[in-house]
């Protein structure tokens, strides 16, 4: 068998293991949005079932398949009875690989993916005062499932940036403590530029936009409203211009 790159030498110093994803379904949930229902046989043995938990995917590279690129999609209607689960993709134009195996994927074809890195939202005993989440078109699935699990009771203010008008099309849980803010982009201060002047004492933020989008949050989120390590989860969900990931040989991938 042929060795891995560097890449999969370190997944393996660190036990992550690939697991073989069988596709089940898709269905398109927005003009540029589609949710891919899969299913595998191991995965749920080591995944825990939590909002936001994430996996990193192995897509093959669209020109020759000689190689495949890792990116992380947040896991979603997981049941570990049946080892079902649903991945929410945003499809770009033009299409990574991602993208390209999302649009063109069908019922059957089968994919790998690894568990390892995934952060988690836990919901405390005591809820914090209110939860600010921050986001865009690809962290919605993580936002979803956060309010998901939220009870109804909590009080959310939830900021998203609009790349795209159909991003609005995208389905939310309806939660009934959520006011939901659409901010569209006219520059990466578009976001930290809409965010209520008001006090956030005992708050909780979660924010994972477009890199330049949190670069501009950050300093008001800490230096304005006051938000410290504790109660702030921050992360860039994807940078404009750039392509996130890694990638490995489609030989590696039999180790």
């Amino acid at each position: 068998m042929a060795k891995r790159g560097v890449s999969g030498v370190i997944m393996r110093g660190l036990r992550a293991k690939d697991h073989n994803l069988t596709v089940l379904d898709r269905q398109t949930l927005a003009p540029h949005f589609v949710r891919i229902r899969m299913s595998s046989p191991t995965l749920f043995g080591n995944l825990d079932l939590a909002p936001t938990a994430w996996l990193r995917f192995w897509f093959p590279d669209t020109a020759d398949g000689a190689r495949e690129y890792q990116r992380g999609y947040t896991v979603t209607d997981a049941d570990s009875a049946t080892g079902e689960f649903s991945v929410n993709f945003v499809l770009h134009t033009p299409a990574g690989p991602a993208s390209a195996w999302a649009a063109t994927v069908q019922p059957g074809d089968t994919v790998q993916a690894m568990i390892y890195g995934s952060t988690k939202f836990e919901v405390p005993d005591e809820l914090a005062a209110g939860y600010l989440l921050i986001g865009d078109s690809a962290s919605m699935p993580a936002i979803a499932s956060i309010l998901e699990a939220l009870p109804a009771e909590a009080s959310v203010e939830c900021y998203l940036e609009e790349h795209d008008a159909a991003d609005h099309e995208i389905p939310m849980p309806d939660h009934p403590g959520t006011t939901i803010h659409w901010v569209p982009r006219r520059g990466p201060g578009s976001l930290a530029a809409a965010i209520e002047a008001r006090d956030f004492t005992g708050w909780y933020a979660w924010v994972a936009p477009e890199a330049g989008s949190l670069k501009a949050l950050r300093p008001r989120l800490r230096n304005e409203f006051g938000f410290g390590k504790t109660d702030l989860y921050m992360q860039a969900y994807w940078v404009e211009g750039k392509t996130m990931g890694t990638q490995r040989g489609v030989e590696e991938s039999a180790q």
